[in-house]
């Protein structure tokens, strides 16, 4: 955690400690010490009398409040006014990054989201710093009351699994020699914490210590026998016997859905499949087609669980007939699979991507399922090129060009298995009554039909099922019609409108406040009826919070709706609104837009802050893509163009090209007789061509932005797209005439009262005067932005800042001074998820470190902004990252590689 001036940090990972300017501050007795901690754990909360004196006694007095009052007169002294008088207790406000236990949280959620990403060295990166966060036991040495141990617990809970979790992508990475020491120490510390020694056996044995491996399992079992009786865990034991055998242990990978526990039949089909795919020499492919909601994917993932794999278990959805998304494209689906298997660095080429894949599959022993398949050509660069490894491909379409593959076309149910699937999921004596025969049948034994009527008769405990069969006749249209007539009938007249209206949802999955907008409903009362149509089948709920419409019930439910325009054009108002306050909250100082929507419901989504903003951002991107596509097809220009404008800022930041580059194609088609939109739109594009190292297109669209923009009168879009104008130039090399566009930006901004326009002009202007060996006016110029970014709030623009001063003054060859600007910037950028201003304060970090005698340090930050620019595609800073690691590494042949990947990558781009 950085210093910043007087301000003061808390250091509760450990023993207590507070310090302020580098200067460990001296605390009272315990009593004090544990009311402190209290406060701090809870930074910037209001903390009741009750709570603090849970915290502070074990048996607390009967009047606490006046001994409270004492040890916080006292506490005062030390942290000044970051202790403040709340109704009913105390609040300690303080920046997060002061307090070690907010920046643990930070880092760990931040390595959780690397995870579910996929990204693993990412993943292990931000476990890593927020591991080495801890010195100790949380407030070790001091005494508290059991409100505070409680807290301690969770935390102490988390701090493992964080480890644990760590370890385990840190030994796929190829890094478990390193854990060893932390590993034992944490073995040590916490001996029945099994994962920990199963970590610790991976890591042995892939550091070529296998006998301490071993010991290790022995000295476990000793353990636990002598403490609870009992042996090591089935993991551990399996790990135990590879390991008596010499085989190669990994540690296993799996992101396969769960099983169904209800999973009925298909005997013969499993028995097939088993013997396709054991025992064969050759590469294995097996490849599963039939109907819509046969079971193709459930019986891949029944039979992806039973077979054993030493190396893992993938399962990635192709998305062939995924309503809103375009199937996956090989290149994407070699992306996600690779960083599945932990690689760092992936290279764009399909060709490339595909060789990279099978030269994996070559060294590992996994299961692959490709769910949801378009075709051949979508599937055949996936597939494994030696045996060793199996694939199970799902289809609606029967994949008979792929080479090699056995293929199994998957039929309805038998009578016999369709009953017994019918009698599981009702679960009483009704499933078994003669009626049941003619349910099925009437479902024609697929196994989506027969699951929805099974759940209407088990909701329905009044039912008999002679009372169904009737229902089913009575409403037959065709097989599934009927069963889902028969749920959609039973619904009051308002779920029906609600069910009808979410088959026009263009996305994969919806939230409540898109089911909302819709139906034009109050949030709570749709919440229930989300809940209520999840009850009956017609409605999946995928994660907390959101759900998804089966195909077969999306174009049902589209049947079901007369109108569309007015229930989409409330969607699209909600994304528009939610997205600009989005735009708001991560850029509050930017020019405010208002946007042109009719839908302004009392119970509307109120994005809170910069991390809420984000977090929405991520999870609707995919359907905020596919909205403006929607938008443009069916007339909504308006919204087209605008919501562009409100994602623009979010891409960028984000590091997502693709989806910048997508959504000001569909803007440009829809803004041509609207010429303030227009201008609007070829700004934001140009600043895309940039970042992607397209500088003539950068400089075309800026030119033609600044013409629009004259045109129109708007000088303060003509000076924003000046200072884009500028970074082209000064990444082209042409400082001179950078500095004069600047100079004009920040003329025509004072002249407006634009102060956040000017601190970016003086931003960036700094970074010229310092090219041009100006270093007074670059210094001048970077602190005046400094001082108005933190008087404005703009935590991107004072990051990106930071790192401007960092590098003048390494420039001026004050290395250390430049180190810790840049840290500040680092810190900066990872607390609001800034990844592509992260990658450029990496590259930097390497250069300062470098030029301070310290490469084998500076070998980290350079290996970072490598892996980061090539996950967000930015070929800048992927080669600037190579060039500066050529410097940097200390093995001559290393290096060598990275110049010439280097030179060859700087040759590619457009200087």
């Amino acid at each position: 955690m950085p210093e910043r001036g007087g301000s003061v940090r808390y250091r509760l990972l450990g023993p207590l400690q507070i310090w302020r300017a580098g200067v460990e501050l001296r605390l009272g007795g315990p009593r004090q010490r544990a009311l402190l901690a209290a406060l701090a754990m809870r930074a910037n909360e209001s903390v009741s009398f009750e709570h603090l004196s849970e915290a502070v006694w074990e048996s607390p007095p009967v009047a606490p409040e006046s001994n409270i009052r004492t040890y916080v007169a006292a506490l005062r002294k030390l942290v000044l006014d970051d202790l403040v008088t709340v109704p009913g207790g105390y609040r300690l406000k303080v920046p997060a990054d002061e307090v070690d236990v907010s920046v643990f949280e930070q880092l760990s959620a931040a390595g959780d989201d690397a995870l579910r990403h996929g990204d693993h060295p990412a993943a292990v990166s931000r476990y890593a710093e927020a591991l080495a966060l801890w010195r100790g036991l949380p407030l070790e040495g001091l005494t508290v009351g059991p409100s505070l141990v409680a807290e301690l617990t969770r935390l102490q809970e988390r701090r493992l699994t964080v480890a644990e979790q760590h370890a385990r992508l840190a030994i796929e990475l190829g890094q478990g020699e390193r854990l060893v020491g932390e590993l034992r120490r944490l073995t040590k510390q916490f001996p029945l914490r099994e994962q920990l020694w199963l970590q610790l056996m991976h890591a042995l044995h892939r550091a070529g210590r296998p006998a301490e491996a071993l010991q290790t399992f022995e000295d476990l079992r000793v353990l636990l026998a002598e403490e609870l009786g009992t042996d090591p865990g089935a993991e551990l034991r399996e790990m135990h016997a590879r390991l008596l055998r010499g085989d190669e242990p990994r540690p296993s990978l799996n992101t396969l859905p769960r099983d169904v526990a209800d999973f009925t039949g298909r005997t013969a089909e499993l028995e097939r499949l088993t013997r396709a795919v054991t025992g064969k020499s050759a590469v294995v492919i097996s490849a599963i087609d039939g109907m819509p909601g046969v079971g193709k994917t459930t019986l891949a993932v029944h039979l992806a669980h039973r077979l054993e794999f030493p190396d893992g278990q993938l399962f990635i959805d192709l998305h062939a007939h995924t309503a809103g998304r375009a199937p996956v494209e090989p290149t994407d689906a070699l992306d996600v699979l690779l960083r599945a298997l932990g690689l760092e660095e992936i290279p764009t080429d399909l060709d490339e991507r595909a060789s990279l894949w099978r030269a994996e599959l070559s060294r590992r022993r996994l299961l692959v399922v490709l769910d949801n398949a378009a075709s051949a050509d979508q599937v055949r660069p996936l597939l494994p090129g030696v045996p060793g490894s199996l694939v199970l491909v799902t289809s609606r379409a029967r994949l008979v060009e792929l080479e090699g593959t056995s293929t199994l076309t998957l039929d309805v149910l038998s009578e016999a298995e369709a009953l017994a699937l019918f009698a599981t999921i009702v679960g009483d004596e009704r499933g078994t009554d003669p009626a049941a025969r003619e349910i099925v049948e009437l479902c024609g034994r697929l196994p989506l039909a027969v699951r929805l009527a099974a759940g209407r008769l088990r909701s329905r405990p009044t039912w008999t099922t002679a009372h169904l069969a009737t229902r089913l006749r009575e409403g037959r249209l065709s097989e599934l019609d009927a069963v889902f007539a028969l749920s959609f009938g039973q619904l009051p007249a308002a779920h029906q409108r609600l069910f009808g209206l979410l088959g026009l949802h263009h996305g994969t999955d919806f939230d409540v406040d898109q089911a909302a907008a819709l139906a034009e409903l109050d949030q709570l009362d749709c919440d229930g009826m989300l809940e209520d149509l999840v009850d009956v089948h017609l409605l999946e709920s995928t994660t907390l919070g959101r759900y998804r419409l089966h195909d077969l019930l999306r174009q049902y439910a589209q049947s079901k709706v007369d109108s569309s325009r007015e229930p989409l054009t409330r969607l699209l108002d909600h994304f528009l609104d939610t997205a600009n306050q989005a735009t708001q909250l991560m850029s509050p100082a930017s020019r405010k837009y208002e946007v042109d929507i009719t839908y302004r419901p009392a119970s509307r989504l109120v994005l809170r802050d910069y991390d809420h903003a984000v977090e929405w951002m991520e999870t609707e991107r995919q359907t905020l893509v596919a909205a403006v596509a929607l938008s443009l097809e069916g007339g909504w220009h308006t919204h087209t163009w605008q919501l562009a404008r409100a994602m623009t800022y979010f891409t960028m930041v984000r590091g997502h090209t693709r989806d910048w580059s997508t959504i000001h194609e569909y803007a440009l088609k829809a803004v041509d007789d609207n010429p303030p939109a227009l201008a609007m739109t070829v700004k934001n594009y140009a600043m895309y061509f940039w970042q992607t190292t397209r500088y003539q297109e950068a400089i075309e669209y800026n030119e033609r932005a600044i013409r629009l923009l004259r045109e129109l009168g708007d000088l303060q879009g003509e000076a924003g797209t000046l200072n884009n104008l500028s970074l082209v130039y000064r990444t082209l090399g042409r400082h001179a005439e950078a500095a004069d566009l600047l100079e004009q930006a920040i003329t025509v901004a004072r002249q407006l009262g634009d102060r956040h326009l000017e601190s970016q002009a003086l931003s960036n202007v700094s970074n010229i005067y310092s090219a041009l060996g100006r270093y007074d006016e670059a210094l001048h110029a970077c602190t005046s932005a400094l001082k108005l970014m933190r008087e404005l709030g703009s935590r991107r623009d004072e990051a990106d800042t930071l790192s401007a001063l960092g590098m003048i003054l390494h420039a001026m060859g004050r290395h250390e001074e430049a180190l810790v600007e840049l840290g500040s910037a680092l810190t900066a950028v990872r607390a609001i998820g800034d990844v592509t201003t992260e990658t450029v304060v990496l590259n930097y970090l390497g250069v300062v470190l470098t030029a301070a005698g310290r490469p084998a340090e500076a070998v980290v930050p350079l290996r970072e902004a490598l892996e980061l620019a090539e996950r967000i595609d930015d070929r800048r800073e992927a080669a600037n990252a190579h060039k500066h690691l050529a410097k940097a590494v200390a093995d001559p042949e290393e290096a060598a590689r990275h110049q010439k990947e280097a030179e060859e990558r700087f040759a590619a781009l457009e200087l």
